[in-house]
């Protein structure tokens, strides 16, 4: 294949995967302009993607110089990310097209508090590709998401960052793998969200009552807080659990709801605020490019709110049924743990 036609399908594949009105007049240009018929029914299977995402075709085309514009930029290295687990962890591959060899792909592991896990490269190509995210799909239902490139560089060198404080092994190779994209120090920048979604509109309404339906959604359906800060928590509730003092039902509720409010409170505090706004903003990006737009003014909402590093005075509804879930997540493990210890006693 050669590579301008490699390039115009690494475009169509990837617009084919943006929920946006440009991504079509982008395609509808690219369809206008080339005459090879795989390039046109590359764009035929994006459109495809896009109307099952309820996007209808607009009605002017757009300019040439903006269809070159976006085509050009995509055509060098691209970007994609899993959604966040129930743990933090994400999934971030970085593809750089390399004429008539197909990629050079980066595939790491990144987490929330420990960084950059597992970091390697290889060779592949674009079906390949397809075919390890079309694997991932129907094994866990985790689509892979187009980032911005620079924004996928930015997270796995801070990943690293963390991780070398921390004195993980095993990414020795690191500047070598990341050598294939860049070798400066990336700057600085905005969450590529806000490119998407505007922050003020995100907060307007009821979303602090509307924000438990985040809860609903799969891929955070599973989520629970592992911390070892909510942990420390888990000794007053088994108190209040517990507790002769507490001398009617309503009481023992009202403490523990109390519990459950300095658990969101340190969840939105110092360091634990920016790891979790910048989760939040990954679920952000992750529900737009999903074609799930509301739901990602929820996760935006909670992320802003979170990166103000206090709940506020009104209750974040996702916040406290998070918070509760992994509570009764911990006690629940815990019961369970001296049950099988009973067991194990030997009567004599």
């Amino acid at each position: 294949m050669d590579k301008g036609k490699d390039t115009a399908l690494a475009v169509v594949f990837v617009l084919g995967r943006i929920s946006d009105t440009a991504a079509i007049e982008t395609l509808k240009a690219i369809e206008r302009e080339t005459t090879d018929k795989d390039v046109k029914r590359e764009v035929k299977r994006s459109y495809f993607k896009l109307a099952q995402r309820g996007l209808a075709l607009p009605k002017e085309d757009p300019s040439e110089s903006t269809a070159k514009a976006v085509f050009t930029r995509a055509s060098e290295i691209e970007a994609y990310m899993s959604s966040v687990d129930g743990g933090g962890g994400r999934l971030v591959w970085i593809a750089k097209v390399q004429p008539n060899h197909g990629l050079l792909l980066i595939q790491a592991m990144l987490h929330d508090r420990e960084g950059l896990l597992r970091i390697g490269s290889a060779q592949v190509r674009r079906k390949e590709l397809r075919k390890m995210a079309d694997d991932i799909k129907q094994q866990h239902d985790v689509t892979m998401i187009p980032v911005p490139w620079d924004y996928a560089d930015r997270i796995l060198y801070d990943g690293y960052e963390r991780a070398k404080a921390r004195g993980q092994n095993g990414l020795e190779d690191f500047h070598e793998i990341r050598s294939i994209i860049n070798t400066a120090k990336p700057k600085e920048q905005p969450h590529p969200i806000y490119r998407r979604l505007n922050p003020d509109e995100a907060r307007d309404g009821a979303w602090r009552e509307q924000s438990r339906r985040l809860l609903d959604e799969p891929e955070l359906r599973y989520w629970i807080l592992t911390d070892d800060w909510l942990q420390a928590f888990l000794p007053q509730i088994e108190e209040a659990q517990a507790s002769r003092l507490v001398l009617n039902p309503v009481q023992k509720e009202e403490r523990l709801a109390a519990i459950v409010r300095e658990a969101v409170k340190a969840l939105c505090a110092g360091e634990n605020a920016r790891l979790f706004q910048r989760r939040m903003e990954d679920m952000a990006l992750y529900f737009v490019e999903t074609g799930r737009s509301e739901v990602a003014k929820l996760a935006l909402a909670v992320a802003l709110q979170a990166g103000e590093g206090d709940p506020g005075p009104l209750d974040v509804s996702f916040l406290t049924g998070l918070v509760q879930k992994s509570f009764a997540f911990f006690l629940s493990e815990q019961k369970a743990k001296k049950e099988e210890e009973t067991s194990l006693i030997v009567k004599p």
